[in-house]
């Protein structure tokens, strides 16, 4: 049985193809609806306990193995089990089935927020559970075992590239080449540029690391100004970053291959290794070592020593089938990434470092006994270095203070219920029990990542990071109002805290009659080098509304270089808060004269 997950943001569109499929049928699931329109409608009841959560969406299609024959109620059954294990034990969901290809299969449509608590379904690890539940379902029901999707390792080569190893390897054997087939020049830029990045270093870091292996790299603006280019020669050949994949493009580099890039820290360091690229090479890896690095300098060292050239063979099975266990939920990453994090799964069941090695030979990649030796000794370190930082854990609520926030916020804030109340209930805000106020930060699938403490006698609206010694996803406080809940994000106000935010979604709402047209997100940024850039760079319309102070005005000019179309927008007065709660009193003081007008 092969399991196929998705995540997205809308249910009707997806009601609506699972219903429209000629031979669908409705076989199970927990909900009353008996068509796509009562269903959306339904599933509309699990949204508004979490209006702010962006993917709530799961879709998971259920296939049987050719020769298992299941009626309808064994795939409600399997169906209503496998849900259960995956955690969705108090989510809405509905249970489709398809005989519309050459498997007999299920689609099961399901929100990820629980009805109980109001919070998304945690995925962490959910390709490995979900395969870990089929193997045992199947074995359970007697059916077909079958190697899932996750467990597939290899693709198979392309026409062109088999035909070039076969003819360089009849030319090699006849004498005509020195050499057996290897790498084109483009697929050593690649493999080179995949070393380079394993521990995530920063950008400079990174071109310095190309340039020692004979690679030449040239950044610059794209022609629509709003991004930088990279392009890489080797050899007489140059290559831009997008004819080598997305992932080495200049964007690309930090999405998908972590490589840690800010424009205020890096521009300098980056222009003077692009001017002195052989001179200042040796001289800037000790400087920046030294001061950015640390610890790290004997990962540096490694990638610059020669790798040999020696593929030892696997003892036996037992280390593809570890390889295979491991990388079941990492195939969306790239090899150089994947051998890393199934380095570190490894190491953190104990296993010594030469068992490590064995597992990592396995792997596709054909790594050398050095490279695998490298390979592991960077997992070592990172994980040394991720278990150095206490893990991030939200600070307990006082349950007997919700009255107590309850009241700071509306009266003191002039935050209205319509704001305060989602707020609590979902979790977002809280006061501890050391009597700090709480504002939580979510990434953007709304899953729970850090949390900013406010100081209520600070007049700056400003919080600060809680604690800031530990180890969290990235992850902001924002809440979006406006159009439905599965539009796309049309607007975005960038502010400098979560009273700010709130403060500037309780003005807008007011300037639109209680509810912007378009999907609105209001967002507060403690760190202008820590920014969505995926999703504003796509947004036209953002309001940079940082308080209207010399820290303000700083923060707004860094993120307007990285958001040209970004508009600043300082309030008036100091903080957008003090802007609401006048506009309230105002508002008061009209309706206070004309009672008096009215009694007269």
């Amino acid at each position: 049985m092969i399991g196929k997950q998705t995540k997205g943001r809308g249910f009707r569109k997806l009601l609506d193809y699972l219903e429209s499929r000629e031979d669908a049928k409705l076989i199970g699931g927990n909900m009353s609806g008996r068509n796509a329109r009562e269903l959306a409608r339904e599933f509309k009841l699990s949204r508004q306990l979490n209006s702010d959560a962006d993917r709530v969406v799961y879709h998971v299609s259920l296939s049987a193995a050719k020769g298992d024959f299941l009626d309808d109620e064994k795939w409600s059954e399997i169906g209503d089990r496998y849900m259960k294990e995956m955690g969705f034990d108090a989510n809405q969901f509905v249970i489709f089935r398809h005989h519309n290809t050459d498997d007999d299969h299920i689609h099961i449509a399901a929100s990820r927020i629980r009805m109980d608590t109001g919070l998304l379904v945690h995925d962490s690890w959910d390709y490995l559970r979900s395969e870990k539940v089929l193997r045992q379902i199947e074995q359970d029901y007697q059916l077909v075992q079958v190697q899932g999707s996750r467990e597939k390792l290899n693709r198979t080569p392309s026409t062109g590239q088999i035909r070039r190893i076969r003819r360089e390897q009849e030319e090699y054997e006849l004498g005509k080449l020195e050499q057996p087939p290897g790498r084109t020049i483009k697929e050593e830029l690649q493999q080179t540029i995949d070393r380079a990045r394993v521990d995530n270093p920063q950008m400079p870091m990174l071109i310095m690391r190309l340039q020692q292996a004979g690679i030449s790299v040239r950044t610059g603006f794209t022609r629509n100004g709003k991004s930088k280019g990279i392009s890489y020669e080797k050899d007489g050949q140059a290559f831009s970053g997008t004819q080598l994949g997305a992932a080495y493009t200049f964007p690309g580099l930090q999405k998908h291959r972590g490589v840690d890039y800010q424009p205020q820290r890096d521009d300098a360091r980056i222009e003077h290794l692009l001017n002195n690229p052989v001179e200042r090479a040796v001289e800037s890896q000790q400087l920046i070592n030294a001061i950015t690095y640390g610890g790290r300098n004997a990962i540096a060292e490694n990638f610059a020593q020669p790798l040999t050239t020696d593929k030892p063979k696997l003892k036996d099975n037992l280390s593809a089938e570890l390889y295979n266990y491991y990388s079941a939920d990492l195939q969306n990453l790239l090899v150089t990434d994947r051998d890393k994090e199934i380095a570190i799964l490894a190491l953190l069941d104990n296993k010594p470092s030469e068992e490590v090695e064995e597992i990592i030979f396995a792997s596709p990649a054909g790594w050398t006994t050095d490279e695998a030796k490298a390979l592991v000794l960077i997992a070592k370190n990172q994980l040394a270095h991720l278990q150095e930082q206490p893990q991030f854990t939200l600070p307990e609520e006082d349950e007997s203070l919700r009255r107590v926030l309850h009241y700071y916020l509306t009266q003191q804030r002039g935050i209205t219920n319509f704001l305060v109340q989602p707020l609590q209930r979902q979790g977002l805000a809280y006061i501890d029990q050391q009597a700090q106020v709480v504002f939580i930060k979510r990434d953007l699938d709304g899953e729970k990542s850090g949390a900013l403490v406010w100081d209520t006698a600070r007049i700056d609206n400003r919080c600060t990071e809680y604690p800031k010694n530990s180890d969290r996803s990235p992850g902001w406080f924002h809440l979006k109002l406006g159009g439905e809940a599965d539009d796309k994000i049309e607007r975005v106000f960038l502010c400098d805290s979560p009273i700010d935010a709130l403060s500037m979604a309780e003005i807008d709402r007011k300037g639109h009659s209680r509810q912007p047209p378009v999907r609105t997100m209001y967002m507060a940024v403690d760190d202008p080098n820590n920014l969505p850039f995926e999703l504003l760079r796509n947004i036209n319309r953002i309001g940079v509304a940082f308080n209207n102070d010399s820290q303000g005005n700083e923060t707004s000019l860094v993120i307007q270089k990285m958001l040209p179309q970004a508009q600043r927008i300082a309030p008036p007065g100091r903080t957008w808060n003090e802007i609401l709660i006048e506009q309230q009193q105002q508002e008061e003081l009209e309706q206070k004269q004309r009672s008096r007008g009215f009694s007269r």
